[in-house]
């Protein structure tokens, strides 16, 4: 897994860019998987959430739409500034999601969308959203489509194409490793074989989006 130092620093610098780079990722339909995401945390009673590696705060944006009181974080400094320009009636901070400073259940429940993959230890990362949350902690991450075509083609797509797109910006060493952790992320039942192997959860289920080009995880503590 990369460390907390490297992938600090691929944030900061693609900060400016990182919601083109998850249209693309995409096809531009992150939007209708992140509020699918959160309704399911709406229809769960949760008032008061913790949106771990919120980025530029769309998860955090969609929650707070919805009645509930949020707080985004995340490990880069650059992200949370784009976050706060952005949506600057909710409170951001810069916070390491393996070493939170929040004290035991302070929200009712803790989210992270596509930041997972990017921490440098899921089980850690995962043990620490559970520390601090009452009820459930939530993902939504990229991962690999059920049905083999569609698999093949969409990460041929990716990897041939993303690459390309992040040397016009000057990172392309950034955009492919973007690629390459979402083509090794452990999904669907790989994934929740993770969080059991914790013991801190007593109930762990998957949903597959867009034929799992990504997965919505609900870990019931």
């Amino acid at each position: 897994m990369p460390s907390s130092v490297y992938i600090k620093g691929l944030f900061d610098s693609i900060a400016e860019k990182y919601d083109l780079l998850n249209n693309l990722l995409s096809f531009g339909l992150h939007w209708k998987w992140k509020k699918k995401f959160s309704q399911i945390i709406k229809a769960d009673g949760n008032k008061l959430v913790l949106d771990a590696a919120t980025g530029t705060g769309d998860i955090a944006h969609l929650l707070k739409n919805q009645g509930i009181q949020v707080q985004g974080i995340d490990l880069s400094h650059e992200m949370i500034k784009v976050a706060k320009k952005r949506f600057p009636d909710i409170t951001f901070s810069v916070e390491d999601s393996l070493n939170l400073s929040f004290e035991d259940k302070s929200f009712d429940a803790s989210s992270m969308a596509f930041g997972i993959r990017n921490t440098e230890s899921i089980s850690k990362t995962l043990k620490e959203l559970a520390r601090v949350s009452k009820s459930h902690v939530y993902i939504l991450e990229f991962g690999t489509p059920q049905n083999t075509f569609f698999k093949t083609i969409y990460f041929f797509i990716m990897k041939k194409f993303i690459p390309s797109l992040g040397k016009i910006f000057g990172m392309k060493k950034s955009y492919e490793y973007l690629i390459d952790s979402s083509i090794e992320f452990p999904s669907d039942k790989n994934f929740i074989k993770i969080a059991d192997e914790l013991n801190v959860f007593s109930k762990s289920s998957y949903k597959p989006v867009f034929g799992g080009i990504c997965y919505i995880y609900t870990l019931k503590i």
